[in-house]
């Protein structure tokens, strides 16, 4: 079984405020891109999960496609028997979910291969587990608002038109845990309760551009000087750019008849920026 495990991009996220448990109140839009890894997973005869990555680093009992993996085997009751290999594309430390969508994939395609042992709301509960992000890849649809930790998801229809989305990935690995360390709360208003938010179970992405937001974007770049100028690039050229996550990716939504000039993908380079044009994924799970 192969399938591919798609990035996401936050559109705008808000921290309303720190929990009692450590973590972090959120609200915000994710949005899947068609920027994504390959996971292959097939059984084997040796009553064990094994692990396999072109990423030396992640060939371990800490990956969290493995996580998943023990968590499945665990909730259902069968014996671990498979082989997970997964082609990594979508870069460490970018703020595009990557290892959280790998984990989520690999539980949704255990499930199908083992004739779906465990329900739906029982998958949901292993996903936030795992992570705070992991949920919003087994979403049926390519967006969501997420609330909570993350955890909890509202799937919704999000019209990007004709829109594209241009990544920029910087060889900087960035630490979640560092950029809330260093976040300031604001006491601004709730972005929940902005116009263009309200009644957002449909919504057009040409509405949300004006007001893409992300509370942890002020701890990254401040940090990381490389980020200021990548965002400073892309708002000269695109007139718009984010972080997304906790980064280090930086994106920008560019119109169709919009392409990066060749000057600007040059000043990417010589900063050791990787980049590319992506399209808003139209899938789902």
């Amino acid at each position: 079984m192969i399938q591919k495990s798609y990035a996401k991009i936050n559109l705008f996220l808000q921290v309303i405020g720190k929990r009692r448990d450590g973590y972090h109140e959120l609200y915000t839009l994710m949005h899947k891109i068609d920027f994504f890894d390959y996971i292959k997973i097939n059984k084997n005869n040796t009553n064990s999960i094994k692990i396999k990555t072109n990423i030396d680093e992640l060939n371990n009992e800490k990956n969290l496609s493995y996580q998943a993996a023990m968590l499945f085997f665990k909730q259902s009751g069968i014996k671990p028997q498979v082989t997970i290999e997964i082609e990594k594309h979508i870069p460490q430390g970018s703020g595009l979910g990557g290892g959280s969508s790998n984990a989520a994939y690999t539980l949704s395609m255990l499930n199908e291969m083992f004739d779906f042992p465990i329900d739906d709301e029982q998958i949901y509960t292993l996903a936030a587990e795992l992570g705070c992000d992991v949920a919003f890849f087994l979403c049926k649809k390519p967006a969501a608002i997420a609330v909570g930790k993350g955890e909890i998801i509202n799937e919704i229809e999000c019209n990007t038109g004709e829109n594209t989305v241009f990544l920029a990935i910087p060889q900087i690995n960035i630490s979640t845990a560092y950029v809330y360390s260093k976040l300031l709360l604001t006491t601004g208003e709730p972005i929940n309760k902005m116009p263009f938010v309200a009644n957002i179970g449909k919504c057009e992405l040409d509405d949300i551009k004006p007001h893409l937001f992300n509370d942890l974007e002020g701890a990254a770049l401040k940090e990381f000087g490389v980020l200021r100028e990548i965002k400073s690039i892309l708002i000269g050229h695109f007139g718009n750019a984010l972080l997304s996550g906790s980064g280090a990716s930086i994106f920008s939504i560019i119109n169709p008849e919009v392409r990066a000039e060749k000057a600007i993908e040059d000043l990417l380079v010589s900063k050791g920026v990787y980049f590319k044009t992506v399209n808003f994924s139209k899938k789902g799970r």
